[in-house]
């Protein structure tokens, strides 16, 4: 498979930045959310925080903001 049958539509350049969460729980991870705010759209949530906050529920709060996730388990 080439490279040029994925898409040809540019990134927005909003959605070049993905933000690591790497912190060890969800308070953390809710405030620095909220201190970036409409800065960050992409979002990567890891397994460390993704177990802490018991499974998607996390996630879901995240896309409820509008905000895109890239999960790293």
């Amino acid at each position: 498979m080439s490279l040029t049958s994925f898409s040809s539509l540019p990134v927005p350049a909003e959605e070049r930045l993905i933000v690591a969460l790497d912190v060890p729980d969800t308070t953390d991870a809710r405030v620095l959310v909220a201190s970036l705010g409409k800065a960050v759209h992409f979002y990567k949530v890891g397994l460390e925080l993704f177990l802490a906050t018991g499974g998607p529920d996390f996630v879901s709060w995240l896309a409820g903001r509008g905000k895109k996730v890239f999960l790293d388990l």
